[in-house]
């Protein structure tokens, strides 16, 4: 079996490619993965054979009409080349513009092409792209109704990083292991993959805002802002009951995750999922300028299953933050009902039900079973 595998850019689309990836690998499949130049994944080790193109004139504050087709052009003659020569039997996209050269090169060699939509709202990309598609595997069923009709859509949860579950691990430990008072309330604070300045500002001023006895602090900053907050943290001699720490990998992140009683994030797909499956009532904030404003309708469609609260960037202040975690503090009987509908929404299995419809694809066997 030879499978090719795209998207990138960001977290929310690389590491499912990774976790179906590494399944793919573990049933006996090669692989070679397309990405981006200037996406995560060239700041990440890739555990399989990997071809970066490039696709600058694709991102969206370098877009013009004569860029936008050169890069798409030159990128799609790359990526159909390296598929030729790999002789890729099935093509698996997580979405997003990286994935789109793949995919058109694909559909031009008559190949089989399996789509991840991870939010709740497709992007164009994989709107455009799900026609041509033998399976649209979604993380939101609310995605199903904006894709074109006759689209062969499966609900099959959105694949994270083995890890970030620890189920098996008590909070008292997983405090322990970052310095944490076992017994305090705690507040997980995740600024996504690419970290967040605005929220992690704001961060800053409600740990200050809240007496610190009262709760205390995790805070995944970002490696780009971990410096600016960790000296700001330092200066105002907050260490007392908050750690800031830049990026944790999925065993650290799963630790991270036991350690809170409720998580305040962005309103990244992959985010979203993994606090569902930890059953963690969240404080989301969707980031405004997410393409297509995808980060809201995550949020809003966990707000509307009672799974989470959502506050708005421009309403972001210390006292409404405060608030909010403070409310929820006090209201155990809340926090287990939000943290049991967002773990009924989670699909545990999520990374073998992708398998399960590319290994049909690649057998010929899809049919019925796999509601594609």
């Amino acid at each position: 079996m030879k499978v090719a595998i795209a998207g990138g850019i960001t977290g929310g689309h690389l590491f499912p490619a990774l976790c179906v990836g590494d399944a793919l690998q573990q049933a006996g499949a090669q692989l070679l993965y397309l990405g981006a130049r200037h996406g995560l994944e060239a700041r990440m080790p890739i555990p399989f054979p990997a071809l970066l193109l490039e696709m600058s004139g694709l991102r969206s504050t370098m877009r013009r009409p004569w860029r936008m087709s050169l890069t798409l052009w030159q990128a799609t003659r790359e990526a159909r080349r390296a598929l030729q020569q790999f002789n890729a039997e099935l093509l698996f996209c997580t979405g997003g513009y990286s994935s789109l050269p793949a995919a058109l090169a694909m559909r031009a060699l008559h190949k089989p092409i399996v789509l991840l939509e991870p939010d709740a709202f497709p992007g164009r990309a994989n709107r455009w792209l799900a026609r041509f598609a033998q399976c649209v595997c979604l993380n939101f069923e609310e995605a199903a109704k904006h894709f074109p009709r006759g689209s062969k859509i499966l609900r099959t949860g959105l694949p994270v990083r083995a890890g970030v579950c620890r189920p098996e691990v008590r909070p008292e430990e997983a405090r322990a292991h970052f310095g944490l008072l076992p017994d305090r309330f705690t507040v997980l604070v995740i600024g996504g993959s690419q970290g967040a300045q605005s929220l992690n500002e704001i961060i800053l001023n409600t740990v200050q805002y809240i007496p610190s006895g009262e709760i205390q602090w995790l805070h995944i900053t970002g490696e780009a802002h971990y410096e600016t907050v960790r000296a700001t943290a330092d200066r105002l001699a907050l260490n007392g009951n908050y750690r800031p720490l830049p990026f944790l990998e999925a065993e650290r992140m799963g630790l991270a995750y036991r350690t809170a009683d409720i998580a305040i994030a962005r309103g990244g797909a992959g985010t979203i999922t993994e606090l569902a499956l930890n059953a963690l009532p969240a404080i989301l904030v969707p980031y405004p300028y997410a393409a297509g404003g995808h980060q809201r309708y995550n949020c809003q469609t966990m707000v509307q299953r009672g799974a989470a609260l959502m506050i708005e960037q421009h309403e972001l202040s210390p006292e409404r933050i405060a608030q909010a975690i403070l409310t929820l503090r006090d209201c155990p009987s809340r926090r287990m009902e939000m943290s049991q509908r967002a773990f009924g929404w989670a699909v545990p299995n999520a990374t073998e039900r992708v398998l399960k419809v590319i290994l049909s694809l690649l057998s010929n066997e899809i049919g019925n079973h796999t509601g594609c």
